[in-house]
């Protein structure tokens, strides 16, 4: 029998630390928190509070010219606001299986995932091939992005197939969004002459005409592909129902998003495509504490903070996102939902979960 926690939430998914530095694994940072939780009188949280021991950490966010990036940004300010004995680092990296590689190896503490590369990263699948790594946690995930294939509008290109051939980048070195592109031509055999590049060298690629296109994988009113837009009109691919249908099917991490007609100039109709929940990786080496600070301050305390940097994601369901999640959830993150009475399926609670009376 399932072991479920607390009460029913009725809610669907839409559609180490710096070496040498330090510390979540054991630290007392989150003495606060801990003394709130188990009860406690104002004088004795306020002398936890000063016992507080700083704390380094990494936070890996995306590549600067990603939408997400000011997003990372404001994670680590408002933790570090909520909770100032931790003291971040928001690092740029190339993309998701860089970070998901970082994480792995203890460069960073925290840093942003995608579902995909979370599935093949736990399950050692794909990408990671024969490494699974159990040790992978999921503090929250908050945003879906959708996987947009770009092409200039005089190239003609309006479907996969007119891809064949055709020079091409598969998103930024890296990405997640080259490691999905791989993914998704290869089921319909399709097999462009691919320009490796970075996101910001395949844009001077794009706006030169020296690529008939490229991919973001991104929100779906993604600052990238505007640039793109305003260099040389874009058109981005429409998938049909029946190649979403195949896509998921080999990929069940994926879903289907929808482009709103008018979400970028020139393009007057729906574009559907599939993408992937975008979210806030880590390890079994931060604390349940520490993980249960993070969360908190992401959720309650410092949510306006993040808001104001991210006002596109600011009503997002995180919580349903998170639920979808298809890899453990973090120890820190099943605290908090269990306190704020949220149901935790029993494949989302990891083995050094601890109750907290």
């Amino acid at each position: 029998m399932k072991k479920m926690l607390a009460l029913a939430l009725s809610a669907a998914l839409a559609a180490g630390t710096l070496a040498g530095c330090g510390g979540s694994g054991g630290s007392d940072s989150g003495a606060t928190t801990q003394v709130a939780a188990q009860g406690g009188s104002a004088e004795t949280k306020a002398e936890a509070k000063t016992e507080a021991k700083d704390v380094f950490w990494t936070f890996a966010a995306p590549p600067a010219s990603s939408a997400l990036y000011p997003y990372w940004v404001s994670v680590g300010q408002a933790v570090s606001t909520v909770f100032p004995q931790y003291k971040i680092t928001t690092s740029e990296s190339q993309g998701a299986v860089a970070i998901t590689k970082s994480v792995r190896n203890g460069e960073a503490d925290v840093g942003n995932s995608v579902s995909s590369t979370d599935y093949e990263n736990y399950n050692g699948t794909g990408t990671f091939e024969g490494q699974p790594f159990k040790d992978l946690r999921m503090l929250f995930y908050y945003e879906v992005t959708a996987e947009m294939f770009c092409t200039t509008k005089d190239s003609g290109i309006t479907d996969l197939k007119g891809l064949d051939g055709q020079r091409f980048n598969p998103g930024g070195t890296g990405t997640s969004a080259e490691d999905l592109c791989h993914k998704i031509l290869g089921l319909f055999d399709v097999n462009p002459d691919y320009f490796v590049a970075s996101q910001a060298d395949a844009a001077d690629a794009y706006s030169n005409r020296e690529i008939v296109g490229t991919i973001k994988l991104g929100p779906v009113v993604d600052s990238y592909v505007m640039q793109l837009n305003a260099s040389v009109p874009v058109n981005v691919i429409n998938l049909s129902d029946e190649e979403i249908a195949k896509i998921i099917e080999a990929y069940p991490f994926l879903i289907k998003v929808t482009i709103p007609a008018g979400t970028y100039d020139g393009i007057d109709q729906d574009v559907n495509t599939v993408g992937t929940p975008q979210g806030a990786q880590t390890t079994t080496k931060l604390s349940q504490q520490d993980g249960y600070n993070i969360v908190k301050a992401m959720f309650d305390d410092g949510k306006s903070i993040w808001q104001a940097a991210y006002p596109s994601g600011a009503e997002n369901d995180y919580v349903a996102m998170t639920l979808a999640s298809t890899v453990p959830l973090h120890a820190g993150t099943v605290q908090y939902f269990v306190e704020q009475g949220i149901e935790v399926p029993e494949e989302l609670i990891p083995p050094e979960y601890v109750a907290v009376q």
